[in-house]
């Protein structure tokens, strides 16, 4: 987790947004319940190894760049009815960085388990067009179901209005891609061709509108898509993409 610009998130303020304690960095694990009943530890890190990571337009050339916190999760312990350990676990740190996003709207975030990996930050913009791509290892399971009604079901009371673009209109080569988070987006799609596009026409957009929208839309794909991929861009710069999505809780 990282603020873009002015002073750096601290380890302090993180915690007393996630597990409310003095010293955070002093103690080794803290503890939090999911949604569905599982428990899990979390422990806050400074450490200079840790905070390199995903960014778009780092001072380095290979997109890498410090980080203000590192947050490591585990699960020690899930419910009888939750029989996915590492779907609990995409969920709960989703919902971590719900959470962190609700709190500082501008800051950057970058997570991963098992392949399954997150990045989102929220450009600067007053009117926006928004771009969405989606890609799935398994088919659809509703029969006709299309991103482009999902996408305005979920943008409905925000102005956005969605209609079909092409799947990869936004992709570059990935040996073009100027930093490590458009090298993974571009080298994913190559794995997982885009299989649908939608773009909105201009609308104005603020944070709340957008976080709102995207977790609706991902809420809606996640019931009808398995291991389903999600890149959104505003106004041609990467807002959000979510790899192998789950529903959030």
């Amino acid at each position: 987790m990282r603020r873009p610009s002015g002073p750096a998130l601290t380890a302090q303020e993180i915690a007393d947004v996630l597990v409310p304690v003095s010293d955070p960095l002093t103690a080794p694990w803290h503890h939090r319940v999911g949604t569905d009943g599982s428990k899990f530890r979390i422990r806050l890190s400074a450490d200079p190894g840790d905070l390199a990571g995903p960014a778009v337009a780092g001072p380095s050339g290979d997109g890498q760049r410090d980080y203000d916190c590192f947050i490591h999760v585990s699960i020690y312990w899930t419910t009888e009815d939750t029989d996915d350990s590492l779907g609990s676990l995409r969920a709960f740190c989703r919902s971590l960085v719900a959470e962190l996003h609700s709190a500082w709207p501008e800051a950057e975030s970058a997570f991963e388990v098992d392949d399954a990996y997150s990045y989102r930050i929220l450009p600067e913009l007053s009117e926006g067009v928004v771009d969405l791509r989606l890609g799935s290892e398994a088919p659809l399971t509703a029969p006709g179901f299309s991103l482009v009604e999902a996408a305005n079901r979920a943008a409905s009371g925000t102005g956005l209005v969605f209609a079909e673009d092409e799947p990869n209109r936004h992709l570059a080569p990935s040996e073009d891609a100027g930093d490590s988070v458009t090298y993974t987006v571009s080298s994913r799609a190559e794995e997982l061709p885009f299989a649908a596009g939608a773009r909105s026409g201009a609308a104005p957009v603020d944070a709340r509108q957008l976080d709102g929208f995207t977790e609706r839309l991902l809420a809606e794909l996640a019931r009808h898509t398995a291991g389903a991929d999600l890149a959104c861009w505003v106004n041609d710069r990467l807002y959000r993409y979510e790899v192998e999505l789950t529903p959030l809780g």
